[in-house]
Parts: structure tokens; sequence; C-alpha cells
């Protein structure tokens, strides 16, 4: 059986059109979702949530919600990329999620830890408050006498004599 030309090129053509369609459909597979995105949106949220609370406690956030500020970057990036490169932004999308989950995990540390700081502050502030007031009150008991022997045991060789003499 021969082949003709035209026969051979709609069979390179269907083969062509058979290619593009497993290709465009295999994207999408593979393409992050916009729940997806949802899904690592609301773990940011909670993890924004969990750095708040750790603040309220005293905690130190400030790494916390740099990493938090990351994920946000990684899911932007996802959603620009998922056209041009779906596994890419899955990538970007599962660090951003990765991120969000690490935030919220460590969250209560940081607020026990600014917890501990707050009330080692408060210890060292009324320790201080009260050596002031001891001191002072022992300078106001005993301050007088004090000054008065201090001030005897510098002077005590010297002589005076009255001015007119």
């Amino acid at each position: 059986m021969v082949w003709s030309n035209k026969r051979a090129l709609w069979l390179v053509l269907a083969l062509a059109l058979v290619a593009m369609l497993a290709v465009g459909r295999a994207d999408p597979a593979s393409a992050v979702t916009p729940g997806e995105v949802t899904s690592a949106n609301d773990l940011i949220q909670s993890g924004f949530a969990s750095a708040h609370q750790a603040e309220r406690s005293g905690g130190n956030v400030t790494a916390l919600v740099a990493d938090l500020n990351e994920a946000i970057q990684l899911v932007q990036e996802a959603v620009v990329q998922n056209a041009t490169d779906p596994a890419g932004a899955a990538a970007d999308l599962g660090n951003a999620t990765h991120l969000a989950q690490a935030v919220a995990a460590e969250s209560p540390s940081f607020g026990r830890t600014g917890l501990a700081d707050r009330q080692a502050t408060e210890e060292t502030s009324i320790g201080a408050a009260v050596a002031v007031v001891s001191a002072a009150s022992l300078v106001y008991l005993f301050g007088e006498r004090v000054y008065l022997v201090v001030w005897l045991r510098l002077y005590k060789d010297y002589v005076v004599r009255p001015a007119d003499g």
C-alpha cells in the first residue's frame, strides 16, 4: 500500500493534535488550584494569629513574622508562575505552606519565652525597689549618726581656734 503525501500529512497532524491534547491535559493536573492557594493563605493567617498571641505574651516574634512574610511572597510567586511553570508554582506553594505550619508550631514556645522574660524582669524590678526602699530607710534611721561618726573620724586631728586670736 502506498502512502500518499496527503494521508501522511493528515496522520502527522492527527498525532500532533493528540500530543498537544495530552500535554494540555498534563499541565492543569500539576498546576496549583485556587483551593490550594486558599488553603495556604488560611495557614498563613493562622500563623499570624499564633504569632500575635505569642507577641501578646511578650515574645519577640520578629523572626516568625519574617517567615510569614516570606510565605506570603512565595504564594504570590506561585500564583504568578502557575501558568508558565506549574511545577515551580507547586513547589513554592508547598514551601509557603511548610513555613506557615512551622510558624504556627513555634509560636507557643516564643510566647512562653516572652512570658518567662517578662516575669524575670518583674522580679528584678521588685528586688531593686525593695533594695532602694531598704537603703533609704537605713539612711533615714541611721544617716545622721553615720554622718557624724564619719565626720569626726575625718576631722579628729583638726584644731578649731577662734578667729579673733
